[in-house]
């Protein structure tokens, strides 16, 4: 299935980001998004407090490193361009954390969420099975922040240049987004990560808009304690539309060898 226009992406990517909410607080699903929301508040908390305790004090030593005293009046210009880097760096970076460290409840939050969507019983994973696999977790959260590393770079000089910049780090942010709350459904069917970036970009525009909706909904205060697991279940929706048909016969087959190992 590709995309059919511009308007058609819209539509389906805004659709998406709001399925994440009905499918999150649906029947059954509160057990397996309330430990994502208390992971997501508690790291939100300690990253609100170390951001707004430092920024302010770590924004004016940088300035006055980077700038002699003959140029002190364009302090005034550089103090909130570089304050709100600052600001978006640190929100990054603690957004990243979130990911890595809750990785193993949004991956049985994301599998839940794909065997409603598929009508099919949810898989009884032993919690054993669930932490010998969390390894392997992490580290595919570690890649995606390694893929993500020249964007944020991008996004530091695009703050300097007006709108243009702006929409940049919009539409890079809305693209790491999708990868991420997309991934769950490659990893849980085991398709390797390298898998996941030409698949989205085979229907980019619809991705596209479903992680600048997730962006910009996580940069709204208490709102966006529930994005993550919302985020979840419609980037778990958007991969069993339209991605997973894709994949039909490595899944299948990914499946009979999975069952055969663990046997």
């Amino acid at each position: 299935m590709r995309e059919q226009s511009n308007q058609n992406s819209f539509i389906l990517g805004f659709k998406y980001f709001i399925k994440g909410f009905s499918l999150s607080t649906g029947k059954g699903m509160k057990r397996y998004t309330f430990l994502p929301i208390v992971i997501n508040t508690f790291l939100m908390i300690i990253g609100y407090y170390f951001i707004f305790k430092y920024s302010f004090d770590y924004t004016g030593h940088l300035i006055s490193s980077i700038t002699p005293d003959w140029l002190h009046w364009i302090r005034f210009i550089l103090y909130p361009v570089i304050f709100v880097a600052v600001i978006l760096l640190s929100f990054f970076m603690f957004t990243t954390i979130t990911l890595v460290i809750g990785a193993p409840f949004y991956s049985i939050l994301a599998e839940k969420t794909e065997s409603i969507l598929l009508n099919i019983p949810t898989p009884d994973i032993p919690i054993s099975q669930t932490l010998k696999e969390t390894p392997a977790m992490i580290w595919r959260e570690l890649a995606k922040f390694v893929y993500r590393i020249p964007i944020m770079l991008l996004n530091l000089v695009m703050l300097f240049v007006p709108v243009i910049g702006q929409i940049v780090i919009a539409v890079t942010g809305g693209w790491c987004y999708a990868l991420d709350f997309t991934s769950y459904g490659f990893e849980n069917n085991h398709i390797p990560l390298k898998a996941t970036y030409p698949a989205l970009k085979r229907y980019r525009k619809t991705c596209l808009i479903f992680g600048i909706c997730v962006w910009l909904s996580l940069l709204i205060p208490f709102l966006n304690l529930f994005i993550i697991p919302a985020a979840v279940c419609g980037g778990t929706a958007l991969w069993v539309d339209i991605l997973r048909p894709n994949f039909a016969e490595k899944i299948k087959n990914n499946n009979v060898a999975h069952n055969t190992d663990s046997h």
